[in-house]
């Protein structure tokens, strides 16, 4: 099982280093990560829970939000990376509440592909990638 779970941050990862770019080191003229106070909280639908509720510091806090029923396996809580990883609720159900929760919220879907479950997003000064397989999903979030 554990093999599956570094497989999935693995790709996480990966998909998020080629969808918006990865470097070693910010460079000396990049600005600070957005923070939630720079950017009024939208509509989080009610069956939706904030990242900020889920204990995260860092990203989109009070714009992102995930099913209520989230339960978190693993996270990243970083200003230049914020990762959540998911059993559940299904890869499916997570899916579409984001794309029901996503544009109420500011973000903007950019390409979404159901059958490979996979999705980008960008918004509130946030990049972010959805990805599932049949147990687990995650979402990445990288600044702009």
């Amino acid at each position: 099982m554990w093999k599956s779970w570094r497989w999935l941050l693995a790709a996480v990862a990966l998909l998020g280093c080629l969808l918006m770019g990865c470097s070693a080191a910010p460079s000396s003229d990049s600005s600070p990560a957005p923070t939630a106070a720079s950017t009024p909280p939208l509509a989080i639908p009610n069956d939706g829970v904030t990242l900020a509720a889920l204990g995260y510091l860092n990203g989109p806090t009070e714009q992102f939000s995930l099913p209520r029923t989230t339960t978190i396996t693993a996270k990243v809580d970083q200003p230049n990376n914020v990762v959540a990883v998911t059993s559940s609720p299904s890869p499916a159900e997570v899916a579409s509440y984001l794309r029901r929760a996503l544009p109420a919220a500011g973000f903007t879907v950019n390409a979404d592909d159901p059958a490979a479950k996979t999705m980008t997003f960008s918004g509130n000064g946030w990049n972010g990638s959805f990805t599932g397989d049949r147990r687990v999903s995650a979402v990445l979030l990288r600044p702009r």
